[in-house]
């Protein structure tokens, strides 16, 4: 058992993951003696398994936290430099994002509409990087500014919008020309904006803050 209740569950039936386990562990614990000490989060079972297919291409891992006390993180071990780049650098930056979307959502939710699941993203991120103490990460930069406006315009139009489409904004459309991970990027700015304006606070600070008090 993990501090704070925050339990690791590694499903390895299929014996992918055994040369790995113990650096996962490792990982995790590190991780999560971190993320308590900036958050007020307990009760999640974060679990972690094999499956390509769940993860981002780019980097070997991915994850969801679509129940407040569950995070659900995908491996690939078949992914080129396995253990230095997944697990030693993104393992490491996935957990606190992903703990970030659970104590949000056990404080108020995730929301409903564009403009709270671009502030949770963005939020997330900006969480590992005060935790890890690294740069942003690709998609929260694919947009240059120019393309930030223009965006911004466009999903301002959404922002309330219950009916949004959440693969559209965060994944792309090259039938509407939403860039992939756009609504990363927007979510990544308008935390970024918050922050300067309000240098007296940390983003470990702002998990229990409206998505509206961002635009303000």
């Amino acid at each position: 058992m993990a501090k704070n209740n925050i339990n690791l569950h590694i499903l390895n039936a299929s014996g992918k993951l055994t040369p790995y386990l113990k650096e996962i562990k490792k990982i995790f614990d590190e991780a999560v003696v971190k993320v308590v000490k900036k958050i007020p989060l307990s009760k999640v079972d974060v679990v972690v398994s094999e499956y390509a297919e769940g993860v981002i291409p780019e980097l070997g891992v991915g994850g969801n936290a679509y129940d407040p006390n569950v995070v659900s993180i995908y491996l690939n071990s078949k992914f080129p430099n396995f253990v230095e780049k997944t697990l030693k650098e993104e393992l490491k930056r996935i957990i606190p994002h992903e703990l970030s979307h659970s104590v949000r959502s056990q404080a108020i939710g995730y929301g409903e509409t564009l403009l709270n699941a671009m502030i949770s993203e963005g939020l997330a991120d900006h969480f590992d990087i005060e935790i890890n103490h690294k740069g942003p990460h690709l998609w929260d930069v694919v947009l240059n500014a120019n393309q930030i406006r223009e965006m911004m315009e466009k999903a301002k139009k959404e922002y309330n919008n219950k009916n949004y489409n959440h693969y559209e904004w965060f994944f792309g459309s090259k039938e509407k020309n939403i860039p992939r991970w756009t609504g990363y990027a927007l979510g990544f700015n308008l935390v970024a904006e918050y922050l300067k304006k309000n240098p007296d606070r940390k983003v470990s600070q702002l998990y229990n803050l409206a998505a509206e008090e961002f635009i303000k």
